[in-house]
């Protein structure tokens, strides 16, 4: 907009008197100027149906608008609704502005690599529905994108099939903070296990709701305090690194519950036997701390154990665990 301007001169003729910075709950700026005759006039700008509500010749330009903002979504692009008030405080829509905000490079990557492990994945934005759309479609999700009224409407009015919806949709558009942590209750009540990032202030209250809260890296800090995982790098692949770490480890410990009851009764057998058929206790107290020193290493090297993570979630199978015997038996 600056390099927009033919002589930057004339910039220097106005003053900003007040300034309020942006805000996910207006979604809009706003500043008060002085001009070089001395008097002060009001500038928005913001999201445009924020900016829109706010005009008085709403009417005169509403459609014009709406074109303008579905034309730039189409092609992926943001838009920013302008706005100046004068003295009479009566605000008038002066403009639409395109920004472009395209993805992280890596982020179809990471999306895929999630979707090919079991994580199914959804957007949470506070952009429009058809840019929300056009996002969904270049990073390859589907586009069935919720827009956040449903998400208010059911949570006002709770029913079986605004649940539904929300567990089967692929996004969620113009949403505003609570919006989030709504998001992931339902999801939570209908039996999932959520993961979610964010990193800004009105993140928090969803990612400590979540079952593990991911504070990206440049969070604030009360986004860091609300989750259970801090990223240091930039992107958002290292989750898929944790993922496949933590069914690693998952592995680890199926095994080593194995082990333990396959062993317990390995042991318990044998003693068991010896001392009905030979009547004497075979064990000496030697035996015994060799025994103990011994199998604490075969656990150790189950926690290094070369496992090979799964492509689908891990959950426990107690049927496997507990029925899990020496080959002997």
């Amino acid at each position: 907009m600056i390099a927009g301007v033919k002589d930057d001169k004339e910039l220097k003729k106005y003053q900003i008197v007040h300034f309020q910075p942006f805000d996910p709950v207006h979604k809009r700026t706003e500043a008060t100027v002085k001009g070089a005759d001395g008097k002060q006039f009001k500038v928005a700008k913001g999201a445009p149906q924020v900016i829109l509500q706010m005009a008085t010749n709403i009417a005169d330009v509403k459609a014009e608008v709406d074109k303008a903002v579905n034309d730039f979504a189409a092609r992926g692009f943001r838009s920013l609704g302008v706005a100046r008030a004068d003295q009479d405080d009566k605000w008038q829509f002066v403009g639409v502005l395109p920004m472009s905000d395209p993805p992280r490079e890596q982020a179809k990557a990471t999306i895929a690599s999630a979707v090919q492990m079991g994580v199914k994945v959804k957007m949470v934005t506070g952009d429009q529905l058809a840019i929300a759309k056009e996002m969904s479609r270049q990073l390859g999700m589907g586009t069935n994108i919720l827009d956040a009224t449903v998400l208010r409407d059911a949570k006002d009015q709770p029913s079986a099939q605004s649940a539904a919806s929300i567990d089967n949709a692929d996004g969620f558009a113009q949403v505003f903070p609570e919006d989030k942590y709504n998001i992931v209750e339902v999801l939570q009540k209908h039996g999932h296990i959520v993961g979610m990032t964010g990193d800004g202030v009105n993140d928090a209250p969803a990612l400590k709701q979540a079952d593990c809260g991911i504070a990206v890296s440049g969070a604030t800090d009360a986004a860091r305090a609300a989750a259970d995982i801090v990223l240091l790098a930039s992107g958002l692949s290292v989750i898929i690194d944790a993922i496949k770490e933590s069914r690693r480890i998952f592995q680890r410990m199926n095994s080593y519950a194995i082990y333990r009851i396959a062993e317990t009764l390995r042991v318990l057998f044998l003693m068991t036997l010896a001392i009905l058929v030979f009547n004497f206790y075979p064990v000496t107290a030697v035996m015994i701390v060799m025994i103990a020193v011994l199998n604490d290493g075969a656990i150790l090297s189950i926690a290094y154990d070369n496992v090979h993570y799964s492509d689908k979630p891990e959950k426990w199978n107690m049927r496997l665990v507990l029925g899990s015997r020496p080959s002997w038996v």
